[in-house]
């Protein structure tokens, strides 16, 4: 199966909410990397490609860290907002989920990332990357200053995103004081 079809398959199941289950075998992970490296490598990032490589990746069964340094590439090319946050949504799993499962360690450009990321004026890319930060677990400490330096004032009441981006800090900063 390609990944149109894989692609297509996947959303018609997430409509009859049904759930894909993509299992990632080698050869898919092989095709997935080809494509994804094709798609951020252009002069102009096809981006209906890399929607659904994220899309395949995030529906997936299983995990994989081989594809990390593709998503640290997206996050250093891509500047669409919402590829950001699909990006951010399927690196969950297969970077954070992997490494805590693992036990190997997650890059520092990944952290160097969320630490950009977190400077955005898309209240909803910031939502998504404090999310990414709340799944890290005790690893989150590490971008404790600048998570904290984010906090949504007064206009978060005003704006969805906003006000859960406010959220996920509070929520962020009582795990924080029961790790320390």
């Amino acid at each position: 199966m390609n990944i149109d079809e894989l692609y297509s398959d996947t959303i018609d199941k997430l409509k009859a909410n049904i759930r894909p289950h993509i299992k990632l075998t080698p050869e898919l992970i092989s095709v997935l990397k080809t494509q994804w490296q094709t798609a951020i490598e252009t002069a102009t990032i096809d981006e209906i490609a890399l929607k659904k490589i994220l899309c395949i990746l995030d529906n997936a069964q299983n995990i994989t860290s081989e594809l990390n340094e593709q998503f640290i590439l997206t996050f250093e090319k891509v500047k669409n907002h919402e590829l950001l946050i699909y990006a951010l949504a399927a690196s969950q799993k297969h970077v954070i989920a992997e490494s805590l499962r693992s036990g190997n360690m997650i890059s520092s450009a990944y952290f160097e990332h969320l630490k950009r990321l977190l400077k955005t004026d898309n209240p909803e890319v910031l939502e998504w990357t404090l999310r990414t930060i709340e799944s890290l677990g005790p690893m989150s400490l590490r971008l404790k200053k600048e998570v904290r330096a984010v906090k949504p004032g007064f206009l978060k009441l005003f704006n969805t995103h906003q006000k859960s981006a406010s959220q996920i800090i509070e929520l962020l900063e009582n795990q924080w004081k029961r790790m320390l």
